[in-house]
């Protein structure tokens, strides 16, 4: 039980790091720096989802 807490307290910082991106992408006026930013927020949030898919395991 100790390990899907670890995992989720991750997953919840790394939930903020993706929102922070997406929020650093909406003040950025070059397209290809906020699109840039945009797919790390989105690879971020793929990696969240394996990490909730390892908690139900």
């Amino acid at each position: 039980m100790a390990d899907k807490q670890a995992i989720k307290q991750c997953a919840d910082t790394c939930t903020q790091a993706a929102n922070q991106l997406r929020s650093a992408a909406n003040g950025v006026s070059d397209p290809a720096v906020r699109d840039m930013l945009t797919q790390g927020a989105h690879h971020i949030e793929l990696c969240i989802r394996q990490c909730d898919m390892a908690t139900k395991i």
